[in-house]
């Protein structure tokens, strides 16, 4: 009967340690479809941006994403909000039924998000005679 008992507790044993292993296993499959996925989200994020900013704009932003992460992450969450995200397959849908959209976003907008985020207020600068350069607001006063 000992050597039954045994067994049987080596038999459970088993149970249990193959039970973790495909818990595991499972745990595992599960990191790696939700990599997948966001990968597949960033890609078709990507996607939208190149066909709703202008070439121009868009290659001004990748080169933002290189240089200025924290600029780029600012614009980015300008332009991508949670809606988006969220109704991302919807967006690619109508984008490609329509055939594009009717108006790119310019880099002009790029470039005014980008001073936002930076904190650089517009300026406008008046020659004076002589060719010295001067803000208007200093000129006006004058």
């Amino acid at each position: 009967m000992n050597e039954k008992e045994e067994q049987n507790d080596e038999h459970e044993l088993e149970k249990i340690k193959m039970r973790k292993l495909q818990a595991i296993m499972d745990a595992q499959k599960m990191r790696e479809s939700s990599q997948k996925r966001q990968v597949s989200v960033a890609e078709k994020i990507n996607y939208v941006l190149q066909i709703v900013l202008a070439p121009d704009a868009y290659n001004y932003l990748n080169k933002l994403r290189n240089e200025e992460p924290r600029i780029f992450q600012g614009i980015y969450n300008e332009l991508i909000s949670p809606d988006v995200v969220q109704n991302i397959d919807l967006l690619i849908s109508i984008i490609q039924r329509q055939g594009g959209v009717p108006r790119r976003i310019p880099l002009d907008a790029i470039i005014y998000l980008e001073r936002q985020m930076k904190g650089i207020k517009g300026k406008i600068k008046v020659k004076k005679g002589d060719g010295e350069m001067m803000d208007l607001g200093s000129y006006l006063k004058k």
